[in-house]
């Protein structure tokens, strides 16, 4: 391979790689760029000088920008793999006939794949456009798709009509992606009409399923859409036992999705059942 010599080739590079990624290492973008340490530390360095990023020790993480306001086609991308396989669980939470809520994003569109090729007959109710779309190929699935203003970043409805429509709605499992979830601050969103979409979904079904990627956990934006105690089953990619465990501590069931299988902390003691097949009171 040849040294990468172009400057502003190379921090492009290293930007795309941190929209992707979140975080990257001095190391490993000297081998994958063909240079020295000591240029990326200058790269990164200038980078961060400029603002575009936010230099660590031995890397750099990625400029804080709202979920909300990034292009759908790059949120799909990152922590895809993560997103397939809580998608892949989370679907195992599912019987059919059941009606349920999806809110947008790109988990729950994860999702929606998920739903069409399990051939499940089912209710959904959504403000996400490119969900609603998704579930269309399924003629199993009835699809009501909440109509107000259209987001063209997000893809999803926002407005008085969508949350009217999803107010007469009574379903059985409210699928809700989040920008961050904290235990101090419960579900969060950068706006307050995703917040409030979310608030509705979650007092109008029966149970609250929150699919979260690793990188979401312990976070929180700007407007609260309800308590972490009012969820009742948190699907993640997270395999940090103590990034979880504070979940659990609330009463929260958790099914941790990995490549190879569900690790379910909440089976208690030989009873062998498992939490997220129980419906905790409202």
């Amino acid at each position: 391979m040849m040294k990468n010599r172009n400057p502003s080739t190379r921090r492009a590079t290293i930007q795309r790689q941190l929209r992707l990624d979140g975080t990257v290492s001095v190391e490993s973008l000297a081998r994958e760029l063909d240079v020295s340490v000591a240029t990326i530390r200058r790269d990164l360095t200038l980078l961060n000088d400029e603002g575009s990023i936010q230099r660590t020790h031995g890397g750099a993480i990625a400029t804080v920008t709202r979920g909300a306001d990034q292009a759908f086609a790059l949120r799909e991308q990152i922590d895809r793999d993560g997103k397939r396989l809580i998608a892949r669980d989370a679907i195992e939470l599912i019987e059919p006939n059941q009606t349920l809520f999806m809110n947008d994003g790109s988990t729950l569109l994860a999702l929606a794949r998920d739903l069409v090729a399990s051939g499940m007959t089912l209710t959904v109710a959504t403000p996400g456009i490119n969900i609603a779309t998704a579930l269309s190929e399924n003629p199993g699935i009835s699809t009501y798709l909440a109509g107000g203003l259209v987001r063209h970043k997000t893809l999803g409805t926002t407005g008085d009509f969508v949350e009217h429509m999803l107010s007469t709605i009574n379903a059985d499992i409210a699928f809700l992606a989040t920008e961050g979830l904290s235990v101090d601050e419960g579900l969060t969103y950068s706006y307050e009409a995703d917040a409030k979409i979310a608030r509705i979904m979650q007092e109008k079904a029966t149970r609250t399923v929150v699919l979260a990627t690793a990188r979401k956990l312990g976070q929180r934006d700007r407007m609260t859409a309800f308590p972490a105690s009012e969820i009742d089953v948190l699907v993640t990619d997270c395999r940090n036992d103590s990034q979880v465990q504070v979940f659990r501590n609330l009463g929260i069931s958790v099914v941790v999705a990995t490549a190879t299988e569900y690790i379910n902390s909440n089976i208690q003691g030989d009873a062998g059942i498992n939490a997220c097949t129980q419906v905790k009171p409202k």
